[in-house]
């Protein structure tokens, strides 16, 4: 799911893709959009919805046997008209039948149990097993209350095993049966603050536009949601309300569990074998701290947050090259790629 831009809270964290801290807004932040019109902003924020929608997928996917807490998933990301404002909604219900909190999807990543499913942008989901979801008060305000509500009647029934969902696509319905699977058990949501800023709050993965937008590629945008998910993998930060099933394999981390001084850089090296077991190039973060030094200010040395301290740019592409070493040689040697 993603949450507009009026609902996100402020002073979200920091660059330093942390569990905790402070940071910097994107050089004239959200002013490289401003002049575009409400379809251009709408397709810009759907492409980066999907994109960011596919690479969070194949990384719970990956490596649901490491995390603390995984869940049956359907790799999906959903949206509804409510959560848009009123420049925007209309378009988002022309072009993806939305109405009201009814959830629609705005993403089915490759591979994931959404698009087994036949699952796809204009679908809107209006019952499962039977069950008809709330489609809330008509014209109501921006608000992203009644999404979480179905998405909460979604993820319960999903968390029993395979579903049959009824689905509306172009003012036709039909039965989806759809049989979910094991993954890490924090979705992926775009904040649209126009920053460069990711945080993990135990429950979810926050990316910001700016942040996303600054990765050239899929595995550089990898790094920063493979970061986050390790703060999770790691319990740096964990809420007592998320349950689930633990990883088969998360017995045989052995790094440091909890918050500590060293959060940050353990979750830079987590993180690069967490996307490396997702099929990602570990060798690109090199290329997206280089990239992030060149507009964050603060990059240029260490900074301080509730999750530890890590270092500037050039510290952690330092610390990062032994950790890319010991990674090419673990899988030279067909070793597990555990830390």
């Amino acid at each position: 799911m993603r949450r507009p831009a009026r609902l996100i809270a402020a002073g979200t964290l920091a660059l330093a893709l942390a569990a905790g801290g402070c940071g910097h807004p994107a050089p004239d932040a959200g002013a490289a959009g401003i002049q575009d019109g409400p379809a251009v902003r709408l397709d810009r924020l759907t492409r980066l919805d999907v994109r960011v929608a596919e690479v969070a997928w194949r990384l719970a996917r990956a490596n649901a046997d490491l995390c603390p807490v995984s869940h049956q998933r359907a790799g999906w990301t959903l949206q509804s008209a409510s959560q848009y404002g009123a420049e925007l909604r209309p378009l988002a219900e022309a072009r993806f039948g939305l109405n009201g909190d009814l959830p629609g999807v705005v993403a089915a990543p490759v591979g994931s149990p959404a698009s087994e499913a036949g699952l796809a942008p204009g679908d809107l989901i209006v019952a499962v097993n039977g069950e008809a979801l709330s489609r809330g008060e008509a014209g109501a305000a921006e608000s992203y209350d009644g999404l979480a509500a179905n998405s909460t009647r979604l993820d319960a029934a999903l968390a029993a095993g395979p579903v049959t969902l009824k689905v509306r696509r172009d003012g036709r319905e039909r039965d989806v049966a759809l049989r979910p699977v094991l993954a890490c058990a924090y979705p992926t949501q775009v904040e649209v603050t126009g920053t460069f800023r990711s945080r993990a709050d135990g429950r979810h993965i926050f990316i910001s536009d700016g942040m996303a937008n600054l990765a050239e590629n899929d595995d550089e945008l990898a790094f920063v949601l493979a970061h986050e998910l390790a703060h999770a993998v790691l319990e740096h930060r964990t809420q007592p309300d998320v349950v689930g099933v633990r990883g088969g394999l998360n017995w045989a981390i052995s790094m440091r569990r909890g918050l500590s001084l060293s959060s940050e850089a353990d979750a830079d090296r987590m993180g690069l074998f967490l996307l490396t077991r997702a099929e990602f190039d570990p060798s690109r973060a090199m290329e997206f701290l280089t990239s992030w030094a060149t507009v964050d200010e603060g990059a240029g040395g260490p900074q301080f947050n509730a999750g530890g301290i890590y270092q500037s740019a050039d510290g952690r592409r330092r610390a990062l090259q032994p950790v890319l070493e010991d990674i090419a040689s673990r899988k030279a040697a067909g070793r597990p790629l555990i830390p």
